[in-house]
């Protein structure tokens, strides 16, 4: 069985010529190669060999979202399998467990940028199933404008980067851009006279003109006595990467209550859902509302394509679902049938959806009252901020993205 040539098989142009001819000697692993030059050309994060009945399916995760891009037998799909797995210094022979291996690959042929690949096999009921990762370095921006934060917004981060001491947390679920949101923020630190220092565990990318240090428990360098170093550092600024232990969240806190900036992630709903996380994490409301200064929460959502989008009535599901949670009806909404610009997907790139969160006086008094969620969220609707809902409807309606990708991104309702 030859290739199927779909709607989104443009996606992959340099694979399905490969697959047509056997290997020759010294040509093992070209199919291989083709499939990955055509990932990063396609600027895919993520691609999937899927073992189904008597065939394989090639699907690539793009802008967040995984599209089928061929449909291959089973023999050209286990040879495809076998070539990436020795690639990455795995046993080609199928395991039955799951086996893990990596590799460097260039982002542009003949090129001197690499991405670090990650490859994890697992055997399915209908064969052998690859997943392969694609990290590269993160797209840090040069103002916080550009990842789509409100000018008001923007501004409240800039007072609060530009004053001394607390807690800055950008939250949201995994592969919501956080590590992106901090990076642009330490890019815009790098580029004044602060000292900045970070503690990470791990140390994923290195970011020029920033001191980081790695963790290292076994050599006795952990987030407690690294932070103790950090301080005699004499910083303007630190940065933890991710609060995801006890350990982690008191190292922040001592950094925060001995007057420095302190920078960090966390795994959170929205932006208000990271006290609750927080508390989670074993902090007194006494310490975070002491050292807590602002939340980023955010979301991704797809932009659609600016070379083909279309104005048109809302959809019917669009409708209902704005009709049910009480918000007005648009008279018109934006969507793209799709191109070669955005190989037929009708979007092309992400942007976030964010609400920033700077607490007052009366969201300190809430935490130490441990008010939940929705006490702490009805706070803010009621002094008019912003929420993620809303910055992402006002995207919608501007034809930066659509009502389906909001409704997909999950927000939490205002109550």
């Amino acid at each position: 069985m030859s290739p199927t040539t779909d709607r989104h098989s443009r996606l992959l142009p340099s694979l399905a010529p490969q697959l047509d001819n056997p290997p020759g000697p010294g040509d093992e692993a070209l199919e291989a190669h083709a499939l990955l030059n055509d990932a990063i050309a396609a600027r895919a994060t993520d691609v999937h060999l899927d073992p189904v009945q008597a065939a394989y399916r090639i699907r690539l995760r793009i802008d967040g979202r995984v599209i089928d891009a061929l449909r291959i037998d089973a023999a050209h799909g286990l040879r495809l399998a076998n070539q990436l797995k020795v690639l990455s210094g795995l046993n080609p022979v199928p395991s039955l467990v799951t086996a893990e291996g990596s590799f460097n690959w260039p982002l542009e042929v003949g090129g001197d940028e690499e991405a670090f690949l990650r490859v994890t096999a697992v055997n399915c009921v209908a064969g052998e199933k690859l997943a392969i990762r694609l990290l590269g370095s993160p797209r840090s921006f040069d103002d916080p404008l550009d990842l789509g934060i409100g000018k008001q917004a923007a501004q409240g981060i800039r007072r609060w980067m530009d004053a001394t001491g607390g807690m800055l947390l950008v939250a949201g679920p995994t592969g919501a851009g956080k590590t992106t949101t901090l990076y642009t923020l330490l890019n815009q630190l790098r580029l004044t006279d602060s000292h900045v220092v970070t503690l990470e565990d791990p140390v994923e990318y290195e970011i020029p003109g920033i001191n980081q240090i790695q963790v290292d428990s076994h050599a006795g360098l952990d987030f407690d006595t690294g932070t103790r170093s950090i301080l005699r550092l004499d910083p303007d600024y630190v940065l933890i990467g991710e609060l995801r232990s006890p350990a982690s969240a008191q190292a922040c806190l001592n950094v925060a209550s001995s007057g420095r900036s302190l920078m960090g992630t966390l795994h959170s709903r929205d932006a208000v859902g990271v006290i609750s996380s927080l508390r989670h994490l074993e902090l007194t409301d006494g310490e975070i509302s002491a050292n807590l200064g602002m939340v980023i929460g955010q979301r991704l959502v797809r932009k659609l394509c600016q070379q083909c989008r279309i104005q048109g009535e809302p959809e019917t599901d669009d409708i209902e679902w704005l009709d049910a949670i009480g918000l007005s009806i648009p008279d018109s909404v934006w969507s793209a049938p799709g191109c070669t610009h955005c190989n037929d997907l009708g979007y092309r790139g992400r942007t976030g959806i964010f609400e920033v969160w700077q607490l007052t006086p009366e969201d300190h008094a809430r935490i130490l009252r441990h008010d939940d969620e929705a006490i702490l969220r009805r706070g803010l609707v009621e002094r008019g901020e912003v929420l993620m809902l809303s910055d992402g409807l006002a995207k919608a309606e501007a034809g930066i993205t659509t009502l389906r990708e909001v409704l997909r991104m999950g927000a939490i309702l205002p109550v």
